[in-house]
């Protein structure tokens, strides 16, 4: 199956991220990128995660699963949070699955973004699923506060063998800036 048109396997992302060194942003790109970083802490707060968690809850729906994704050192404590507010709110109920881990710590991304690193490919993330009993199949979203290069999405994917990436931002290149 060539997965470029299979639904379920294409990341979605509530908001667009805009770096500050493309252009001016306005009030917001400005609010989208302050709350993507809130959303990297697991003390964040409670209304800048609701926020988060609504508009992302409305890009699926239930019954599915929501699978948090391992910051850089292999820690989901920060996404597990959003994909617990965001299984508050999805429409035909969503289960919070902290199954994937990482092996060995990546390299963070915003480090590697401000020195102007080359992306982190996927064997590079470590990227495994934990022991455990297998999951009931359903429609299951991978959850990361932001994609950038989409390395950290694929080898959670490929962890699992499934699952679609769901984001907060999406910090891709966009071509028509």
């Amino acid at each position: 199956m060539n997965t470029a048109f299979n639904p379920y396997r294409t990341t979605r992302a509530a908001r667009r991220y805009v770096s500050p060194r493309t252009r001016p942003l306005n009030q917001f790109e400005r609010e989208t990128r302050g709350l993507s970083y809130m959303l990297k802490d697991p003390a964040c707060p409670e209304a800048a995660l609701q926020v988060a968690a609504a508009e992302m809850a409305a890009l699926v729906w239930g019954p599915c699963h929501l699978i948090p994704a391992p910051d850089h050192t292999g820690d989901t404590t920060a996404n597990r949070r959003l994909a617990r507010a965001i299984a508050a709110h999805v429409k035909g109920g969503a289960d919070v699955l902290d199954i994937l881990t990482r092996t060995e710590p990546a390299p963070s991304a915003c480090d590697r973004h401000r020195t102007k690193g080359a992306p982190v490919s996927v064997a590079e993330h470590h990227i495994a699923r934990r022991e455990g009993k297998p999951i009931p199949c359903r429609v299951s979203f991978i959850v990361d506060n932001v994609i950038t290069s989409g390395t950290t999405i694929r080898a959670c994917s490929e962890a699992l063998g499934f699952g679609t990436g769901l984001v907060f931002g999406d910090a891709s290149f966009h071509p028509y800036d």
